[in-house]
């Protein structure tokens, strides 16, 4: 590697005028090195720290802009959860902070450092509106939509296969005769299976008669009921809550019966409905109850 030049001890300066005498002179080489260092060092550092400066501007603009824009969508989130949660609209105009409609005025630009604390302002805001006006109503609300769910009947009350030997609706008379009405469906099984509720509720009646034999009817609120009959042996009792899936008989051929099958039927505010769509899975919910 080649060496650096040395530095000289002194400089030896010549200045010539014009018509004049020159004039001679030496001098060493630190002050000038000085010199340049100190112009040199604080224009260097100033155009550095400017950058850093504007670096951090850009960046402290950029923030905000994301904090406003985060809290623009946090604003719109409560907004739905207070319609979830069932308030009135008047309610709901009474907890906006900012209202809907006509805006305008006099423009004000905020610089990003005033931006952020806008955006900090607002918080407390929209955390107390969450906490004091709208959880309670959510709360409410999802606890309702779960004893709704709850008393929903889902699914079917036998396990394993469960054949449907009769359908719902006009059906031939099973002893022959006149066709009837079959206010519920007919699933065959083995005699002495397990019946289960379809939904939560109390046991309305857990007794026999000639035309059910040995039945239960669950009543579930919400205008629903379910019944369950030609049982062979009862679980349960009047007056007693169950829940979904919980055991009630056990199949078999009681009353007016031609074998060992489970009549099961749903009713909606006293009309009986075709149980099928109601037999399908939790995921996929048929019907939307009544308000």
């Amino acid at each position: 590697m080649r060496s650096l030049l040395p530095i000289p001890k002194r400089f030896r300066i010549l200045i010539t005028l014009t018509g004049q005498r020159s004039i001679k002179f030496s001098m060493s080489p630190i002050p000038i090195i000085l010199g340049l260092s100190i112009v040199t060092i604080p224009a260097v550092w100033a155009g550095k720290a400017f950058h850093t400066l504007q670096q951090s501007h850009d960046q402290l603009s950029e923030s905000a802009a994301e904090v406003i824009e985060e809290l623009e969508v946090l604003d719109e989130e409560v907004e739905k959860l207070r319609q979830r949660a069932g308030l009135s609209k008047e309610e709901r105009q009474q907890i906006n902070v900012e209202a809907k409609g006509g805006k305008g005025g006099v423009a004000v630009v905020l610089d990003a450092e005033q931006q952020l604390q806008f955006a900090k302002s607002r918080l407390p805001a929209l955390t107390s509106r969450l906490k004091q006006q709208v959880q309670p109503a959510l709360e409410k609300t999802l606890q309702a939509e779960e004893a709704r769910d709850a008393a929903l009947p889902q699914g079917k009350p036998t396990k394993g296969h469960s054949p449907i030997s009769s359908d719902f609706g006009l059906r031939p008379g099973p002893f022959g005769g006149s066709p009837e009405i079959h206010d519920g469906i007919d699933l065959l099984g083995e005699y002495g299976a397990p019946i289960y509720a379809t939904a939560n509720g109390k046991i309305e009646r857990a007794e026999y008669s000639g035309g059910y034999g040995y039945h239960v009817v669950v009543q579930h609120g919400y205008g629903y009921q379910t019944l369950y009959a030609h049982l062979s042996k009862l679980a349960v009792s009047p007056n007693t809550s169950v829940k979904r899936g919980q055991l009630l008989g056990f199949m078999g051929s009681t009353g007016r019966s031609t074998g060992t099958h489970l009549h099961y039927s749903i009713y909606r505010h006293k009309k009986p409905i075709d149980p099928k769509p109601y037999m399908v899975s939790k995921q996929l919910k048929p019907l939307v109850f009544a308000p």
